[in-house]
């Protein structure tokens, strides 16, 4: 407790928030915080505590700022100067504990032809490790009564208040800088000043004013005029140009809007720099904290100026809120993301528009840089690393919240002015899931009347709604670890277990563990709650099923309030969901196409007559990956790995020259690239049951357009004449995911199967970008499979050279005798029953050989040994026991 620092109390209308830091001998703790919430009649309503009573180091350091500063600098470009804050303690989060660690801080200032970089580091003082650097510069990318006597003037000028895209409007220019008389005064908020001086005098106007300073190459533009005796009209216009002037109005404008929702100072009652037309750059704008200023680039590149775009321009300023505000509670800022989807809202809680940046490249009047009335980005599924993808998570919980509220943006932003002091946005770079669930907890709070959020709020259900639609539940956090069922045995009741993690405070919210399944084509969830066991594992068991069955499922937690939180698979829940788990009952492995040494379905013919794209098309190849990030950093985009154990080819959406080439530069373009089969003969089948593995993805960070286009598979039983659909989504999941289904379920079998699978760039005239996204896609391990009742399949086309295994069961060793046939054996492989490969071994059959299969690192139960042979395939089922 002598640690704790009281910093400062902030009051609401609703609440008293405390907040403290952590010093440790004298040295600031980073991001160590208490904070407590208190109604106005003293109850605590929650608190979070970020502070370390077990920091164990040497406080003296091994290395001086100077060297430190040099280990800060390295890889930076333009460096302009080193600030030293002296040392701190940094915690670090590890395994089950944290690691503690001496640091110096220092502010590394770049400078490069006006685009300025503020970047925090923290050094260790030990060994010189730079543990963090972040540039702290955030980027977009984003009439009146007269007097008795005097002179009296209405000040104007063409303001492009509504973007781009409209008409310039004639308005007045508020709060702006007069000098009459070497007297300084002010317009009013339209424009007019009465100067109560005589005329006719001499007049000085600056585009300089109460909230905005406007500068271009160091100067801000003015002029002097004369002004007559009574009312005088004066025009802007030929003193500045129209990113000038929209840019001030838009300001003023902003700040205006801020002291309706925040009135009490927060450091912004300034005249704000404003600069415009800012070289050195294109297609962007920024806020820049040490200076306070917002910096909006010259035309350029196809973009225009981002000073044109008022939106933008209230973006920019939402930085500043954000900053100011926090600084005022004796806090810090930290998460870009939370900064990015904060200041999208404070744009569109003041244009009501939920469109940014519409217009922004030139002679593009459909693009935009986000929009937040379609494809909702979710919580986990959608969280990729990049602080204006993932900040729009955030920014749409509000403003679906918004919308579930009656479009009722007042009463969204009263709950918003309530839970912004709450420090969420505090959290590190990469805490994204606890900020969220924090700002849920402290919406609800701030719409709650009684102190219990756990029995609900007079506008919970639309707040618990819009957040859940970005996959913000109350049990966000939990964690669900569980190894998927893929294959089942017939007649027998399946048990399913998972291990769910919810830790406090979450577990106040936790309500149950729920399983969801379905059989076959059902197309609607059965929903049962799991059981606990202990140590937070669940269970739940699914009734027995004949061969033949397709079982899917997923899991998720569900909260007090009846809301599903945290999903595996992650999106399984959604309206429109991602893939579940999906288990094969009593099914028998036929046939396999794995890119490498198996091509047991046929031929397959990758581009159609019908394929348009322009780049990306499928080829088969060792994947190169593809990042978001420079030099291989961020998300992967295109796999680094195909799926096949200990195999090295699939399919893919063309390989970029190498694996630091930037993402984009061999994604699908312009519209679909095709992988197809040839005809396959599955009329002697009962069950004839496809399973694949695929990646995609549709929404990298910074790609355009996210979530737009489709993943297709198709499948004829017209020998192509014809397809019907068998999956068709726009989720992304950048993982290898199973799909399966059973023929049966989807169209008629027949003597003439044939598959499709289709990766696709949309080209939408007029849309923005044209509708172009950032698409890839990798394909592998197709797979066959038959109801085990059956007599019939593809490999029984072929007499098995297997003439005995024995022990069966086996414990160590599997002794494989093969028959005297002269067929050539390539492999032999030990699958389990779900047809995931355990080993594979190079062979070559010289007739009635002894093979030995070394299974000791094989758990107990049933597994298929299957011999891959020039002409076919052959399998035969054993055991291991323990």
């Amino acid at each position: 407790m002598d640690e704790l620092v009281h910093v400062r109390t902030t009051t609401t209308a609703k609440y008293h928030f405390v907040r403290f830091s952590q010093e440790h001998q004298g040295l600031p703790v980073i991001q160590a915080h208490l904070l407590v919430k208190l109604d106005l009649l003293g109850s605590v309503v929650l608190f979070g505590i970020e502070v370390h009573d077990d920091i164990d180091l040497v406080l003296q350091p091994s290395i001086g700022s100077e060297e430190a500063s040099g280990i800060a600098s390295e890889g930076l470009l333009d460096v302009e100067s080193v600030e030293v804050n002296g040392l701190r303690i940094l915690p670090i989060p590890a395994e089950g504990r944290t690691d503690h660690r001496l640091v110096h801080e220092l502010m590394v200032h770049t400078r490069k032809v006006g685009m300025v970089g503020h970047h925090r580091c923290w050094v260790d003082a030990h060994n010189g490790e730079l543990l963090y650097r972040w540039n702290e510069v955030r980027s977009g990318c984003h009439g009146h009564a007269g007097g008795d006597n005097g002179a009296e003037v209405q000040v104007e000028g063409t303001i492009q208040v509504n973007g781009p895209l409209q008409p310039g409007e004639v308005h007045g220019m508020p709060n702006l800088r007069v000098t009459v008389n070497g007297d300084v005064l002010f317009t009013d908020d339209e424009g007019y000043l009465d100067t109560d001086v005589p005329g006719p005098v001499s007049a000085g106007f600056e585009l300089r004013g109460l909230w905005s300073t406007v500068v271009t190459d160091n100067s801000t533009p003015s002029f002097i005029t004369s002004l007559a005796e009574g009312p005088n009209t004066i025009s802007f216009d030929a003193a500045s140009t129209l990113r000038q002037r929209t840019a001030y109005f838009a300001v003023d404008r902003m700040h205006a809007h801020m002291k309706t929702i925040i009135p009490d100072p927060i450091g912004l009652d300034i005249a704000l720099t404003t600069r415009v037309d800012v070289t050195g750059g294109n297609c962007n704008a920024n806020y820049d904290y040490l200076d306070t200023s917002i910096n909006f680039f010259a035309e350029g590149n196809g973009c225009r100026s981002f000073a044109l775009l008022p939106d933008v321009v209230y973006h920019e300023y939402g930085h500043g809120i954000n900053d100011k505000f926090y600084q005022s509670i004796g806090g810090s800022f930290l998460n870009a993301a939370m900064h990015e989807g904060y200041a999208d809202l404070w744009s569109m809680s003041l244009t009501l528009d939920p469109v940014i940046a519409q217009g922004y490249l030139i002679g593009d009047d459909g693009s935009y840089f986000r929009r937040y009335d379609q494809n909702p980005k979710v919580y986990p599924l959608d969280l990729v690393g990049q602080m204006h993808a993932d900040g729009e998570i955030i920014g749409g919980a509000w403003w679906d919240t918004h919308v579930l509220l009656g479009n009722n943006m007042v009463l969204m932003m009263q709950l918003f002015a309530e839970a912004y002091p709450g420090l969420q946005a505090a959290a590190f770079n990469g805490q994204e899931g606890q900020a969220f669930r924090d700002v849920l907890i402290d919406a609800l709070q701030a719409d709650d009347d009684d102190s219990d959020i756990t029995n609900g709020t007079p506008n919970g259900a639309a707040i618990v709604e819009g957040f859940a639609r970005h996959g913000i539940t109350l049990l966000s956090n939990a964690q669900i670890q569980h190894t998927p069922l893929e294959a089942a045995v017939q007649d027998e009741p399946m048990t399913i277990t998972a291990a769910v993690n919810v830790f406090f405070p979450d577990d106040q919210y936790l309500g149950s563990v729920r399983l969801f399944h379905r059989v076959n084509n059902a197309t609607d969830w059965t929903s049962e709650a799991m059981m606990p066991v202990a140590g937070g594992v669940y269970t739940a068991a699914l009734s027995a099923q004949t061969a033949g069955t397709l079982v899917s499922y997923f899991l998720a937690v569900e909260d007090v309030l009846g809301g599903l939180g945290a999903a595996l698979p992650k999106g399984a829940e959604r309206a429109d969901p991602n893939v579940p788990f999906h288990i094969l009952v009593g099914f028998e492995l036929q046939a396999t196409e794995d890119g490498d040494q198996v091509h047991e379905l046929g031929e397959w013919t990758t581009g159609i007559a019908q394929d348009n794209a322009t780049a990306g098309m499928w080829e088969l190849a060792e994947p190169v990956p593809s990042h978001s990030g420079v030099n291989g950093t961020g998300v992967m985009v295109q796999p680094g790995s195909q799926h096949t154990p200990g195999g090295s080819m699939c399919w893919v959406t063309q390989n970029a020259p190498g694996p630091f080439t930037p993402m984009g530069a061999a994604d699908v373009d312009g519209g679909s690239t095709t992988i197809e089969s040839s005809i396959m003969d599955l009329s002697t089948f009962d069950t004839p049951t496809f399973s694949y593995w695929r990646w995609y993805v549709n929404n990298p960070p910074g790609g355009s357009n996210p979530g737009e286009d489709l993943w297709q598979v198709f499948i004829s039983n017209d020998a192509g004449s014809t397809w019907v659909p068998v999956e068709e989504t726009s989720i992304s999941d950048r993982s290898w995911r199973r799909v399966t289904f059973r023929v049966e379920d989807v169209i008629d079998v027949t003597a003439t199967m044939r598959l499709r699978f289709v990766a696709s760039d949309s080209v939408v005239p007029g849309a923005n970008q044209a509708g172009a996204s950032l698409v890839e896609a990798a394909l592998d391990d197709i797979q066959l499979w038959e109801a085990s009742s059956s007599t019939v399949g593809l490999s029984e086309q072929y007499m098995s050279p297997i003439a005995s295994l024995y022990p069966d069961p086996a414990n160590d060793v599997l002794n494989v005798v093969l028959t005297d046939d002269d067929a050539l054996v390539l492999y032999m492989e030990v699958l389990d029953v779900s047809g995931r490969m355990m080993t594979r071994t190079p062979v070559v059959h010289i007739g009635g050989n002894r093979h030995r299969i070394d299974v000791q690192g094989l758990a107990a139960g049933q597994y298929i040994l299957r011999l891959v042979q020039d002409r076919g395939h052959a399998h035969q089922r054993f055991n291991v026991m323990r």
